[in-house]
């Protein structure tokens, strides 16, 4: 395989077999699974030894880790590419999953490897890339209503407004026929990422307490340094919002949180505040402009989400 699959974990390991393994119609077994653990009480450690020691294929990355991790889903992108060094695993992209996800087509693995092999260039100029995310899990594959959502973002003129409200979603057909368009954000629920750029390029913030606005985050630093994040919508995953994990007994909550601090460090990095809500954002934007002269937010800003999707040689 051309990728490597990851989850950061707190908690809630049912979820891998009552879950994932259950419902998901691609075989795990036949990709390695990495697990960056961000403090689990020590009952769902154990659950994860078990999980370890039933399946080959899984590795915990990070035993020996005792306190909480802050910025933790970026942190185990790069806990990730120190394990696969260490171990002289040659592959350059790690699948990263949030445990309520999981890919929606049978074939997913084989049409993600040949996604990689056919568009070679991503390797030099992408630094991460998602896939389209279904949230109707009896409804399968088929477009709705807000379904699917193909990316996130704020900068792409009337992409804050609705139907969007700060989501890629119920745009026109030419989104998701395209192979492939350069997006503000992948859904960072499911997200590729580019271990040679991330080693080269990305500083941890950790002053990012939270997962909200981490990968969010990450994007940017890719895109102010010049390489792209894309959207493969041929490719799907499916992200419960309910529909499955209401029946699996979690009596340990993940600790999501959406506190205010993200927003608070994201605005401090970048000028702007994320969020639909923010009605300010292109003036706020405006203000940080000297910053972004002919950055690839630069350019996203002066595009309209009316004018279709973008592929890399209009930015160029």
């Amino acid at each position: 395989m051309k990728f490597i699959v990851l989850y950061c974990n707190k908690n809630q390991y049912e979820m891998l077999e009552e879950f994932t393994f259950k419902h998901s119609s691609v075989n795990f077994s036949e990709v390695d699974i990495l697990i960056y653990d961000d403090n689990s009480v020590d009952e769902q450690k154990d659950k994860l030894r078990e999980l370890c020691n039933k399946y080959s294929n899984i590795k915990w990355i990070n035993p020996e880790v005792n306190s909480d991790t802050n910025n933790a889903v970026v942190s185990s992108f790069q806990s990730c590419d120190d394990y696969l060094l260490k171990n002289n695993i040659d592959t350059n992209w790690i699948l990263f999953f949030e445990n309520d996800v999981f890919p929606f087509q049978n074939n997913f693995w084989e049409e993600l490897n040949t996604t990689i092999e056919k568009h070679s260039f991503i390797d030099d100029k992408v630094g991460l890339f998602g896939f389209s995310s279904y949230q109707d899990f009896k409804g399968g594959v088929k477009r709705t209503t807000n379904n699917p959502t193909i990316g996130r973002g704020c900068l792409l003129d009337g992409i804050l407004e609705q139907p969007h409200s700060g989501w890629y979603k119920d745009l026109s057909d030419e989104w998701y026929d395209t192979d492939y368009f350069v997006v503000e954000v992948p859904n960072w629920q499911s997200v590729c990422v580019n271990r040679k750029l991330f080693r080269e390029n990305i500083e941890i913030d950790l002053n990012h307490s939270h997962r909200l606005l981490s990968v969010d985050s990450v994007s940017h630093q890719f895109m102010y340094k010049g390489f792209f994040n894309l959207v493969f919508p041929k490719l799907s995953v499916y992200h419960d919002s309910g529909e499955l994990k209401k029946d699996i007994n979690l009596t340990i909550d993940n600790s999501y949180s959406r506190s205010n601090n993200s927003h608070e460090v994201f605005k401090d990095t970048w000028g702007w505040s994320w969020g639909y809500r923010n009605k300010d954002l292109r003036s706020q934007f405006n203000s940080s402009f000297p910053k972004y002269v002919d950055k690839i937010q630069d350019k996203l800003f002066n595009m309209n989400v009316k004018d279709g999707p973008k592929r890399i040689e209009d930015f160029e």
